[in-house]
């Protein structure tokens, strides 16, 4: 058993509170891995082609596609329709998992373009890196990392798309500072996650498989909407909100969130 396993094998068996911020980062690796390697698994989340159609991915650009491409797809919800990549912009996917709005993105930014893909699972980079290589996407730099600790430099960066990565990382707010650091003055981010009309009783959040879920680690929609502010990302605003698949809990909605970078920033 390797190390990474001997370390979720441990982290299943303690309570959501008890579990170290690296020991949450290490299960979502893990877990995610096995998202890209066996996708056909049962996660507690829904996963695949079914998934991605049922939030509006068109089935004809699917078919389309590499089936390595989407089996393994897993988001939040659908940000694609709010994203407004722009041809020759630099763009940052957190979270990009095996790659399907990375290759949209692709398409928006053209070749003049630049593109950084960024996971925690190293099964999930690989698997995104063979897929937009087998369609000819050339102008991608991968990034094995935590979003938190993103390894780009400041102000280098246009745009920062996700789709469910804040609720995987144990530190939202460094997530934050993170898209605020290495946003150029006047970028944005827009991105999908899972809010809460209001808060989740505590049972609610006690199980590993409660923050795969998105659940476990999910904030309230205004404190979401604050905490970017906070952050110094500006005019934090929901463009998008609604249930799907993955909104299993009744206070749970997926909200699509746009932010931008001022012309000046103080950190939180």
């Amino acid at each position: 058993m390797t190390l990474l396993k001997r370390i979720c094998w441990w982290t299943r068996r303690k309570s959501l509170k008890d579990l170290s911020a690296d020991e949450l980062k290490a299960a979502v690796a893990e877990r995610y891995g096995r998202v890209a390697s066996s996708p056909v698994e049962k996660f507690g989340f829904p996963v695949g082609r079914k998934f991605a159609e049922s939030l509006g991915y068109d089935a004809v650009l699917l078919d389309s596609l590499p089936v390595g491409m989407w089996e393994s797809f897993t988001g939040a919800g659908n940000p694609q329709p709010f994203v407004d990549a722009r041809s020759g912009e630099t763009l940052l996917d957190l979270g990009c998992g095996a790659g399907l709005d990375l290759l949209l993105y692709a398409r928006r930014v053209g070749p003049a373009g630049r593109l950084f893909g960024l996971d925690l699972s190293e099964q999930m980079l690989a698997k995104a890196r063979g897929n937009l290589e087998r369609l000819g996407v050339r102008n991608v730099e991968w990034l094995h990392a935590a979003a938190d600790a993103i390894p780009l430099p400041d102000q280098s960066v246009d745009l920062v798309t996700a789709n469910g990565i804040f609720n995987l990382s144990p530190d939202k707010q460094a997530v934050m500072r993170e898209i605020a650091r290495v946003l150029k003055p006047g970028g944005r981010t827009i991105f999908a996650e899972i809010v809460l009309k209001s808060e989740l009783p505590k049972e609610i959040r006690r199980e590993i498989d409660d923050w795969f879920r998105c659940i476990g680690g999910a904030l309230v929609q205004q404190n979401f909407l604050d905490r970017l502010q906070d952050c110094g990302l500006s005019n934090p605003q929901v463009l998008s909100l609604g249930r799907n698949a993955r909104t299993g809990h009744e206070l749970a909605l997926c909200a699509v969130i746009r932010a931008e970078k001022p012309l000046s920033l103080a950190a939180c």
